[in-house]
């Protein structure tokens, strides 16, 4: 692609044109994107300076453009050369070999559905393809896994490091007397999301299925991207409730007490989606306005009558050997019923965060790179 940068009419800024875009960057914008020796640790790339302390007159005094390049000469002395190509993908106009997959809604099962054999170390093919899915999905089952009670802790460790929570690093599922939570009972669990009294959230949940002997218990699915998209359409008005109404979480057991507030939708300020936290067990909405409420309630109800719509679910069984690893801010899970009586029925769980499986990502990204 053929990109210009030049100073435009007003002095203050500079154009980056080409590919049937432009746009006006401010000076120190581009700036303190330098990385020119001196400006940032060449390992880390972190600033050795503090661009708050950048003149704040600060201009380009001249610029000299190369074969996808611009050599840009500032006010202050600073010379800096500036990638067009990066700077195209900063801005989204080219794509970026190292960005993560676009999240993709799905509101039936994904096709083909996300199973991966689980990638033998060195297969960063392999890997990275589970990793898409994961990123595309919002989840990936990986089958073929060693099926020892505590393996799911290498397992789940080659993404990130596990979090620690009052159910331990591992969590055991399977029916208990005195449970404290019910996960630990064979009833039905509806689509909900995991710990969302915790903050931060748990973003990543990984399941282990051990021993799966027992008539029922089919895991289930739903994605909340799409269903955040769909319910937009069908109630704006409760959709904006349960972007701006917030609610409390609250986990207690014993002396154990946890509690968060957020609201069921979760976006940005552009009112965007970023995360979605479900639980009819667990949730105690503020005590404003009724007529607020009135709106609240129907739309809670509405969504979730939307996320339990079996047609909108992915549903699988896990057998011995396979791992769910599942976005915890983006999907909702949960379980058919299951009978005790037929067999034993045992899983191990655990809890990472994002950041862990995003970089892995990018590093097999640069890895693949001629």
């Amino acid at each position: 692609m053929s990109y210009t940068l030049s100073t435009n009419s007003d002095t203050r800024r500079l154009t980056f044109a080409g590919s049937g875009h432009s746009i006006d960057l401010h000076p120190i914008w581009l700036r303190e994107r330098t990385t020119e020796d001196g400006t940032v640790d060449p390992g880390s790339l972190q600033r050795l300076y503090d661009p708050a302390e950048l003149d704040s007159k600060l201009r380009a005094s001249h610029i000299t453009p190369t074969e996808g390049r611009s050599t840009i000469t500032w006010t202050d002395g600073h010379v800096q050369t500036v990638s067009h190509c990066a700077l195209a993908q900063e801005l989204g106009w080219e794509e970026d070999a190292l960005a993560l997959p676009a999240a993709v809604g799905w509101a039936r099962e994904p096709t083909p559905f996300p199973r991966h054999v689980w990638p033998e170390e060195g297969n960063d093919a392999a890997l990275a393809a589970a990793l898409d899915a994961f990123w595309t999905h919002g989840f990936v089952v990986f089958s073929d896994t060693p099926t020892e009670p505590g393996a799911l802790q290498q397992i789940a460790g080659r993404f990130g490091p596990l979090r620690q929570t009052n159910f331990g690093l591992l969590f055991d599922v399977f029916t208990k007397p005195n449970p404290v939570d019910l996960a630990y009972t064979p009833m039905e669990l509806k689509a909900h999301t995991d710990n969302p009294y915790r903050h931060p959230v748990p973003s990543i949940q990984f399941l282990h299925c051990l021993v799966n002997d027992a008539t029922g218990g089919e895991s289930t699915l739903v994605d909340g991207l799409a269903a955040f998209d769909d319910y937009a359409s069908i109630d704006p008005e409760g959709h904006q409730a349960l972007t701006n109404t917030m609610v409390t979480y609250r986990y207690q057991y014993g002396d154990e007490r946890l509690e968060d507030r957020s609201p069921i939708l979760e976006t940005n300020k552009n009112g965007q989606f970023i995360g979605i936290r479900n639980s009819d067990r667990l949730d105690f909405v503020d005590a404003v306005d009724p007529d607020v409420l009135d709106v609240f309630y129907r739309a809670r109800h509405g969504l979730r009558s939307l996320l339990n719509n079996p047609a909108r679910r992915a549903t699988f069984l896990l057998s011995p050997g396979d791992v769910m690893m599942m976005n915890n801010r983006r999907l909702l899970h949960g379980r058919n019923s299951f009978q005790i009586t037929t067999g034993e029925r045992h899983l191990q769980g655990c809890y990472i965060e994002l950041d862990g499986p995003a970089m892995l990502r990018k590093r097999l990204a640069l890895l693949a790179k001629p």
